[in-house]
């Protein structure tokens, strides 16, 4: 290689590097606002440590949510990123890799720990296209954490947001039970139901509060992320799924501003390492 294309080389390397080192959460919360009841929580699993389960429906169902950990075990992502990947078992595709567990084909149009159009009531159930409820998968898994974010197709069903969050409540429970830190997420932009997502989202945030859980503010943050043009950015064709281009990364700014299940499972990285590092490896 010429001394010329070296520093060609050199400057692309630094110019990638300047990209991925501007990003990270854009809406965070602080760690005081969960850690103490949390460690509480964390102190009663008995378990296999990082087993961490992506409960939802099909927006978590779809390959491309976890691409990014999961198939491309953080791709392009630091060394932290990739060492937290490990540690939740990123790639061993077994009952302990919860990114495989949210993107394996079942019977039904569905995973083990996510299903299309099921909503947060069914869940708890079990039931819809041959789920087992959220007790049973919480008992056969037993994760040490859990990313939940239902609730889009309770939007369609025209629930009521009281009705809705009862469920979630009822959801976070069942976690909490079994000594499994939740990480609660609002929901993703729904086109042309901006006004009852707010209204959901809302309630979400209150039971964050309420319970002082950890919140993954996925909406705020895709605004944060791409303004006005999060609907257009981050929204397949059909206004409720997300885009999928960049999906496996790299997490640059460029690819965090216009893929939306990136973004997802960006943020689903970011946040458990923060509450692996607040709850679980706090002393």
């Amino acid at each position: 290689m010429s001394k010329s294309m070296t520093a060609l080389a050199v400057v692309a390397l630094l110019a990638a590097g300047a990209a991925r080192a501007e990003s990270g959460m854009k809406v965070k919360q602080d760690p005081k606002e969960y850690a103490e009841a949390m460690k509480a929580v964390a102190a009663k699993f008995k378990g296999t440590p990082g087993v961490y389960l992506q409960i939802g429906d099909s927006i978590t169902y779809a390959n491309q949510n976890t691409r990014w950990a999961g198939k491309m075990n953080c791709g392009g992502g630091t060394a932290e990123e990739q060492a937290f990947a490990k540690w939740t078992h990123a790639g061993d595709r077994n009952e302990k890799d919860g990114w495989f567990l949210a993107y394996t084909d079942c019977p039904g149009n569905r995973s083990e720990t996510a299903c299309s159009g099921i909503r947060a009531d069914q869940y708890n159930q079990g039931g819809k296209s041959g789920m087992a409820s959220l007790a049973d998968i919480v008992k056969k898994y037993n994760p040490q954490l859990a990313l939940y974010m239902l609730g889009t197709n309770d939007i369609s069903a025209g629930r009521a947001v009281d009705a809705y969050i009862k469920d979630v409540e009822a959801a976070m429970d069942v976690l909490l039970a079994n000594g499994t830190v939740p990480i609660l997420s609002t929901l993703p932009p729904y086109r042309g139901k901006e006004s009852i997502v707010d209204g959901y989202n809302k309630a979400l945030r209150e039971l964050a509060k309420k319970k002082k859980l950890p919140l993954l503010d996925l909406n705020e943050e895709m605004k944060a992320r791409a303004g006005a043009d999060a609907e257009k950015n981050y929204l397949s064709p059909d206004g409720i799924h997300l885009s999928g281009d960049q999906a496996g990364g790299p997490p640059t700014e460029e690819n965090l501003k216009a893929c939306g299940y990136l973004v997802r499972c960006y943020t689903a990285v970011v946040k458990g390492m923060e509450v692996k590092a607040a709850v679980i490896d706090a002393k």
